[in-house]
């Protein structure tokens, strides 16, 4: 059952931040009944008896939930009506973390993955290094689990010793796609799908034209699938020291029980079911330990309730750059045309105005794009290529890829400059399509008839409730075709091809990133830290050189007007709430996007450069 609204309050106030993350039952002397305590003269004190020996510290982390690589605000007024939870938080402050653990002077660390994590392939291949360094300063880590899925135990599997609850379970599944298709869906209802498009592996229209995926983009996903559990294999089987067919043999089986997993050798040792820190005193014998939290304190923990509210409903400046710096400019979402900017979505106008700011400011040393994109409209997408374009004009750019960079995501990167992704990054998907939602049968079902009162049959082609003409069909193509070519030709020069090179690995095909690696599409397997340290070579910069994520994480006050004017827009007959709402939708949010321009184009066909609806590796 939801929360209603007007009990957040009441339950915020009532709410009190714990300044530990692991509960610790009383003392001994604290459980004792009144009349069982020692009398006062017993408590005194004698100057001659030794001290308690202290406690060592044993620093920890309990990472929770979801992680992104730009966190926006901690609260979305938008999953009042989804029953969403809290955002994501962000990645790289989870990263700061693990480094800071680095300089400390303890050699004993505790990672708690009991709550619950997710991460995605190239932010497991991020905290795979991270981890690296760590245990390479000197540092022994101790992981506890409960419930661990693929994600919390590749993560577990970096550290040297596991130990997991004796009811838990491990549940060891490989990477897969859910690739869902409409046809049939579309055809109850009375809605045909009209397309134009170049190359047979377009996956992003199989979905509307057929009812089950066609066996050669099955095939080509395995491949793509295998490419990426490889890298989970090995991780997996360099850190438990298990040969590769073992852990496919586990993937395979998936489920294992807590004594399961430690027969297969995937964990060190069961303890009770009894938390973290009791845990570690069952493995050390002993409880002469404390754990200490690794993550910073909340400041302001004491200020009155107006002070907070005042706080979150100020919206938040971007502070201005002072000093030189370099810039990881996070560019994410689908690519959508416009001038204002829109939650989860990519906005070609705030975009391009941002990447000529900073190329124009002198401060500004050097550049990082990091994507996280399938793709979009490729009107957009050529907007932001060219700024982007302008930007290496002047300064160091290196692109990261993370989770997607496919389609439009991988048009703006056509400008010559380096490129890193990691291995489970999706990437590729050169190809463009034009498709809109034809309705006329649905109507004639419901009683609705239309007549277009027209001067020639050219706005014939935004009728919704009749098809194509063969000649608006062949003007639409040549749109398309148009539109590939010089896909094909950005790819070509920026990669040192031909474009017939470019066509043989186009054609809609995405891949993973060792597979763009493969196919001359990226330079190489890096991560963000990688891509940094190529800027700061470029830019002939030292490490003292502070690095700023852009856009900055909005509040709650940002996100919440945000929201309440995208409402308003949408009552007024704009449709930028619909791509709030996709923004929630997560995977589906590109099949949400093109319903939106469906219905706000008034049947009108658009050309896009987008990856398949929902594509995503769990």
């Amino acid at each position: 059952m939801r929360t209603p609204f007007f009990t957040l309050f009441p339950l915020f106030l009532l709410a009190t931040p714990s300044t530990h993350l692991l509960a610790q039952d009383p003392p001994a002397a604290e459980a004792k009944a009144p009349e069982a305590a020692a009398p006062p003269e017993a408590k005194t004190t004698d100057p001659a008896a030794p001290a308690a020996p202290e406690k060592a510290k044993v620093p920890f982390l309990k990472p929770r939930g979801a992680y992104a690589d730009l966190a926006e605000s901690g609260f979305s007024p938008m999953s009042l009506l989804t029953g969403g939870g809290a955002p994501p938080k962000s990645f790289y402050a989870l990263i700061e973390l693990i480094d800071g653990l680095v300089k400390r002077p303890e050699t004993e660390v505790v990672l708690d993955l009991s709550a619950g994590v997710g991460f995605n392939l190239p932010q497991l291949r991020e905290l795979e290094r991270a981890i690296t360094r760590v245990r390479g300063a000197g540092k022994q880590i101790t992981c506890y689990v409960e419930n661990a899925g693929q994600a919390a135990y590749q993560v577990a599997a970096l550290c040297d010793r596991i130990l997991m609850a004796d009811m838990g379970s491990l549940d060891l599944r490989s990477p897969a796609l859910t690739v869902m298709h409409y046809k049939d869906a579309l055809d109850l209802l009375g809605v045909q799908v009209e397309v134009t498009r170049v190359g047979a592996f377009k996956g992003a229209v199989e979905p509307y034209l057929l009812p089950t995926i066609s066996d050669h983009l099955r095939q080509h996903y395995e491949a793509m699938l295998k490419s990426m559990n490889d890298d989970v294999v090995r991780r997996i089987a360099a850190g438990r020291k298990l040969s590769p067919d073992a852990v496919r043999k586990l993937q395979a089986q998936r489920l294992l029980t807590a004594k399961d997993a430690l027969v297969a050798g995937l964990v060190d040792r069961l303890v009770p079911w009894a938390g973290a820190e009791r845990a570690i005193a069952t493995m050390r014998g002993d409880d002469a330990f404390e754990l200490v939290d690794a993550a910073p304190k909340k400041r302001n923990q004491n200020r009155d309730f107006m002070s907070m509210l005042s706080s979150m409903f100020r919206p938040k400046k971007e502070e201005e750059i002072e000093d030189p710096e370099l810039v990881v400019m996070h560019l994410a979402g689908e690519i959508v045309d416009g001038d204002n900017a829109s939650p989860g979505s990519m906005v070609s106008g705030p975009v391009v105005k941002k990447l000529d700011e900073l190329a124009a400011n002198e401060l500004v040393k050097g550049v990082v794009v990091r994507i996280n994109s399938p793709g979009g409209s490729a009107t957009a997408s050529e907007a932001i290529r060219q700024a982007l374009q302008r930007l290496a004009a002047v300064k160091p750019v290196v692109f990261s890829m993370g989770e997607l960079a496919a389609s439009g995501g991988y048009w703006i990167t056509t400008i010559g400059q380096p490129i890193l992704a990691e291995a489970g990054t999706i990437t590729g998907s050169i190809g463009v399509f034009g498709m809109r939602f034809q309705l006329g049968a649905l109507m004639r079902r419901i009683g609705v008839h239309t007549d277009v009162v027209r001067l020639d049959d050219g706005p014939l082609m935004d009728a919704m409730d009749r098809p194509w003409s063969d000649a608006a069909r062949e003007r639409m193509q040549g749109s398309v075709d148009e539109i590939y070519a010089r896909f094909l030709a950005n790819v070509a020069g920026s990669r040192h091809k031909t474009v017939e090179q470019v066509d043989n690995i186009a054609g809609g095909r995405v891949w993973s990133g060792q597979q763009a690696v493969d196919n001359g599409l990226v330079d190489r397997i890096g991560g963000l830290d990688d891509a940094l340290a190529m800027v700061r070579e470029q830019a002939k910069v030292g490490a003292d050189v502070e690095v700023r994520h852009l856009p900055e994480g909005r509040n709650f006050a940002d996100s919440f007007l945000s929201s309440m004017f995208d409402a308003h827009a949408q009552l007024g007959g704009d449709a930028d709430l619909l791509r709030a709402v996709a923004a929630q939708f997560g995977p589906y949010g590109e099949l949400l996007g093109m319903l939106r321009e469906a219905f706000t184009s008034r049947g009108a066909a658009k050309v896009y450069a987008l990856m398949p609806p929902g594509l995503r590796v769990e």
